[in-house]
C-alpha cells in the first residue's frame, strides 16, 4: 500500500516512509457531511493525546445575527507521558449540529493567543443532524505545545425562536514520539499570534486601510521566520468574487438571486471583485498572498452543499509568507510592527496571523540587512475594469464586465550566521482575472455567468556557501458560477444554478538545479441545484435537481498518492470511489 503525504505549504523535502493515515470513507446514502479530503498522515507508533475539550455545547441564547461569540475557555497540558519531542503533532476535532434550522457559523481555535485552526460549519436540516471532523497539522507549533497554557474556542452559534440548531464540539492535540523511523520535527522556537493578548480571536477589518498588526520584538538570532495568515470574507463581502464595480451596480441589478447588501444568497454588493492580502513591516510592504474564494453551507444557496460542502468550507489553509529576508531588520532587538491589511475588503473580512520564528541556536546575534524590494515602490490600487453592454430596443441586454490584475514582486536579504552568510530572495507572480457576463434575452430571463482564475507563484530562493536550495509553490484557484434565473409574474422567480471550484497546490524543491521532491494535489469540486426563490430573494420556498462530485487526488515523487471521489444526488451520498494506489481515474 502507498501512503499520503499531505501537501503542506512546509513540507519536509523527505517524509520517512512509515506514514500512514486513517480514514473513514463516506458512505452511500449519508446526507449530513460527505468529503472526499485526504486526512492528515501519522507516523507508526502509538501516540499520546491531550484533550482541550470534549462535548461542550454552543447553545447561547439571542439574536441569530449578533457577532458578539461568548469564547469557550480550556486549560492545555502536555501530555505527561510522552514530553518529547515529537515527529509529528496533529490537531483533531469533532462537530455537530443538531436538526433544525442554523446559520453556518465560523469557528477558531486558540491557544495562548495563537490560531490552531479556523473553519465554518455544516447547516442542518429538518431530518439531517450532520457532524465531521476536521484535522490540522500543527507539527511547526510544536515548540507552543511545550508548556501549560490558557485556549478557547471562538463559535458563534445563537439560539432563538427560529435558528434552533446547537452545535457541539470536542478537540484533542495527537502528538506522535519521535523514533528511530520517525525523525523529531523542527519546530518554530517560537509561535506569535498578531490578536496580542493571550486568549486570541479573530480581528474584523471593514475596508482595505485597516488592519490586523501586532508590535514584536524578537530575539536576535532568528534566521527564519514565515507568517501564517486567514482571511475570511463575511457579510456583504462574503461571496466577494459575485461583487461588481460601483458604476456596473444599475444595470446588473435585475441579476442578483438577493437583495443588494442583504447577505442573502448572491447579493448583488459595490466595490469591485478584487481581494487581496497585503502584508507589512514598519509600514514597509514585504509581502502578499491570495484570498481563497471560500463559500459556507448557507453561500450562493444551501442546497448546494449538502452532504458535500465546498472545498476547505469546513476547514481552511491557510496561507504562508515567507519574511525571511526582513531577519535582519527583525533581529535588531527593537519593536517591529507586523500588519495584514485586505485589500478591496467591503464590509467586512476577519483576519487571523501567526509569526513563526526559527531561531540561530549556534549565535546569539545575527546581522545583515534587506537588499532588494520591489514591492515597496509598487502601488496598491485597484485593477482596472473592462466593460461592455448592449441594450436592446426591447429590454434585452448583453453586458461584460472583466477585473484583471498581475503582479510580481522579489525580496531578497541577507544574514551572517553561525553557518555562514545565507541569502534568502523570495518572488511572487500572481495573476488574478474575474470576468462576469450578463444576458437577459426576453423580459424574465436573466442569465449570469463568473469565471474567475487566481495563479500564484511563490518562488524562494536560499543560497549558502554550499550551493541553492529552490522552493517553488504553485496555486491555483479556479472558480466558475452559472446562474440561469427565470422570473414569474408576481416576482417570484427560479434560478439553476452550477458552481465549480477547485484548489491546485503543485511543490518541487531542488539544490542547485536538480530535482530533489515534488508533489501535486488537485482537488476539485462542481455542484448544481435548481432553486425556487421568493421575490425579491429573499427566502428559498424549494429546491429539485441537486447533484454533485468532488474529486481529490494527491501525489508526489516518493511514490505516496491518494485519491477520492464522492458523487451526491438528491442530497446524498450516490457513489465512493477510493484508492491509495495510484493512479486512479477520476
Amino acid at each position: 500500500m502507498h501512503h499520503l503525504i499531505r501537501p503542506g505549504l512546509a513540507l519536509a523535502l523527505a517524509l520517512p516512509s512509515t506514514l500512514a493515515f486513517a480514514q473513514t470513507a463516506p458512505a452511500v446514502g449519508d446526507r449530513g457531511v460527505a468529503i472526499a479530503d485526504a486526512p492528515v498522515p501519522r507516523p507508526e507508533g502509538t501516540p499520546c493525546v491531550a484533550k482541550l475539550y470534549t462535548d461542550v455545547a454552543f447553545d447561547d441564547h439571542g439574536e441569530a445575527t449578533s457577532r458578539a461569540a461568548k469564547p469557550r475557555e480550556w486549560r492545555y497540558a502536555p501530555p505527561a507521558q510522552c514530553a518529547g519531542p515529537w515527529s509529528k503533532v496533529v490537531l483533531e476535532a469533532d462537530f455537530s449540529v443538531t436538526a433544525g434550522r442554523q446559520y453556518d457559523r465560523t469557528v477558531s481555535l486558540w491557544l495562548k493567543g495563537v490560531n490552531l485552526f479556523y473553519g465554518t460549519t455544516q447547516e442542518p436540516g429538518a431530518k439531517v443532524s450532520p457532524h465531521w471532523h476536521v484535522e490540522r497539522d500543527v507539527t511547526d507549533y510544536a515548540g507552543l505545545f511545550q508548556d501549560a497554557g490558557h485556549g478557547q474556542t471562538v463559535l458563534n452559534n445563537w439560539i432563538d425562536a427560529t435558528r434552533t440548531g446547537v452545535i457541539q464540539g470536542s478537540a484533542r492535540l495527537v502528538f506522535y514520539p519521535a523514533t528511530a523511523t520517525s525523525k523529531a520535527a523542527a519546530p518554530a522556537d517560537l509561535a506569535i499570534g498578531l490578536v496580542g493578548d493571550s486568549d486570541g480571536h479573530p480581528v474584523d477589518v471593514q475596508n482595505g486601510n485597516e488592519a490586523l498588526s501586532r508590535s514584536v520584538t524578537l530575539p536576535r538570532n532568528v534566521e527564519h521566520i514565515v507568517l501564517d495568515l486567514i482571511a475570511q470574507s463575511q457579510a456583504v463581502d462574503e461571496q466577494w468574487y459575485m461583487c461588481i464595480d460601483d458604476a456596473d451596480m444599475e444595470p446588473t441589478r435585475e441579476f442578483s438571486l438577493g437583495p443588494p447588501n442583504a447577505g442573502d444568497p448572491l447579493e448583488q454588493c459595490p466595490g469591485g471583485n478584487f481581494r487581496e492580502v497585503a502584508v507589512s513591516i514598519d509600514g514597509q510592504p514585504a509581502g502578499r498572498a491570495p484570498v481563497y474564494p471560500w463559500t459556507y453551507t448557507g453561500g450562493v444557496d444551501p442546497n448546494l452543499w449538502r452532504p458535500t460542502t465546498d472545498i476547505q468550507t469546513l476547514n481552511f489553509t491557510p496561507y504562508r509568507v515567507d519574511l525571511t529576508p526582513f531577519a535582519a531588520l527583525l533581529d535588531d532587538g527593537k519593536p517591529h510592527t507586523v500588519a495584514v491589511r485586505v485589500l478591496g475588503a467591503h464590509d467586512f473580512f476577519s483576519l487571523a496571523g501567526n509569526l513563526l520564528a526559527w531561531r540561530d541556536h549556534g549565535r546569539a546575534v545575527l546581522a545583515g540587512q534587506l537588499t532588494q524590494n520591489t514591492l515597496a515602490s509598487q502601488q496598491s490600487e485597484q485593477p482596472p475594469v473592462q466593460r461592455h453592454f448592449e441594450h436592446g430596443a426591447d429590454g434585452t441586454l448583453h453586458g461584460e464586465v472583466d477585473t484583471v490584475q498581475n503582479g510580481q514582486y522579489v525580496i531578497a536579504g541577507e544574514l551572517q550566521t553561525s553557518h555562514g552568510k545565507v541569502v534568502t530572495r523570495v518572488e511572487q507572480q500572481a495573476n488574478f482575472a474575474n470576468r462576469q457576463g450578463f444576458d437577459h434575452p426576453s423580459k424574465e430571463i436573466y442569465n449570469q455567468r463568473i469565471a474567475m482564475h487566481t495563479q500564484v507563484v511563490d518562488d524562494v530562493r536560499t543560497t549558502t556557501a554550499t550551493g541553492t536550495m529552490q522552493y517553488t509553490h504553485r496555486l491555483e484557484y479556479p472558480l466558475q458560477i452559472e446562474v440561469r434565473k427565470q422570473v414569474r409574474a408576481n416576482g417570484d422567480f427560479t434560478a439553476d444554478i452550477t458552481m465549480q471550484q477547485g484548489y491546485l497546490s503543485k511543490i518541487q524543491r531542488t539544490q542547485d538545479g536538480h530535482a530533489g521532491f515534488w508533489s501535486t494535489l488537485d482537488n476539485h469540486l462542481v455542484s448544481h441545484s435548481n432553486t425556487d426563490f421568493n421575490a425579491g430573494g429573499t427566502g428559498i420556498t424549494g429546491s429539485r435537481g441537486q447533484h454533485g462530485e468532488q474529486s481529490y487526488r494527491f501525489s508526489d515523487s516518493l511514490g505516496h498518492c491518494y485519491a477520492r471521489r464522492v458523487e451526491t444526488r438528491d442530497q446524498a451520498v450516490t457513489a465512493v470511489e477510493s484508492d491509495q494506489t495510484c493512479p486512479l481515474t477520476l
